[in-house]
């Protein structure tokens, strides 16, 4: 029975450290510059619908070009807004822990449109009006270690 309690507790432990170095990583950069990418190289688009300042609905759709793996995200996304000419971090509101996000491969089906709901208001609270973007990591998936990953950005606005 003490072999089991003191297993669970590094367990515990192992994914908490996990969480904390994930949650720190996560972090987008602050006041970039860098436009919003319409289309990635592998012919992925990313757009906005229903938009509400508590989130939105984002349409993830491929066409054309020619991924040499399986197209692929997950659930980490990060959200900016303009000031002035560049981008800057919406800051979250505090956590009771750190944030860690999952790490499931949600697949990207060629020539055709997916869609997640993105409710951001227990990480962001609700937004006031203005041009944000949503970013998601895409990744070509060919195997184990092998794979590249881009930054696509959907641009809204908060009416």
């Amino acid at each position: 029975m003490k072999q089991h309690m003191t297993l669970a507790l590094a367990l515990a432990a192992a994914l908490t450290l996990a969480g904390c170095a994930q949650s720190t990583a996560a972090q987008p950069p602050q006041a970039e510059t860098t436009p919003p990418a319409a289309e990635s190289d592998w012919g992925v688009a990313l757009s906005a619908e229903d938009v509400s300042p508590t989130g939105l609905t984002l349409t993830c759709t491929q066409s054309g070009s020619s991924p040499t793996g399986e197209l692929q995200t997950g659930s980490y996304y990060s959200l900016e807004v303009l000031e002035g000419e560049g981008w800057t971090a919406v800051e979250q509101l505090p956590q009771e822990y750190d944030v860690a996000w999952t790490a499931e491969a949600w697949a990207i089906p060629m020539d055709d449109s997916v869609q997640w709901t993105v409710d951001w208001e227990w990480l962001y609270g609700s937004l006031p009006a203005g041009t944000y973007r949503l970013g998601k990591e895409i990744v070509d998936f060919r195997n184990s270690g092998d794979y590249d990953q881009q930054m696509l950005y959907a641009q809204f606005t908060i009416a």
